[in-house]
C-alpha cells in the first residue's frame, strides 16, 4: 500500500488508486481515504485470485537511495 498512486479524477469524480505493477488492480473513491480502503480491500481480493489461480505476484523492487559521495 505504501506504493499506491492515487490520481484526482477533477470535478465531482473523486480519486482513483492503483498499485504499479498490479494489472487491473484499481479503485474509486469520494476522497483520498476512501480510495486507499477500497484499494486495500480489492488489493486482498486480487491476492486471494491470484493465489488460487496459482499465478505469481508482481516483484516490487525497492528504489535505493542515491549513495554518498565521500568528500
Amino acid at each position: 500500500m505504501k506504493r499506491a498512486v492515487i490520481t484526482d479524477l477533477g470535478g465531482n469524480e473523486g480519486y482513483a488508486a492503483r498499485i504499479p505493477g498490479f494489472r487491473g488492480l484499481l479503485a474509486i473513491g469520494s476522497t483520498r481515504k476512501r480510495a486507499l480502503a477500497e484499494l486495500n480491500d480489492a488489493l486482498t481480493d486480487w491476492i486471494a485470485l491470484a493465489l488460487k489461480r496459482e499465478i505469481s505476484l508482481p516483484t516490487i523492487r525497492e528504489k535505493r537511495a542515491p549513495a554518498l559521495k565521500a568528500a
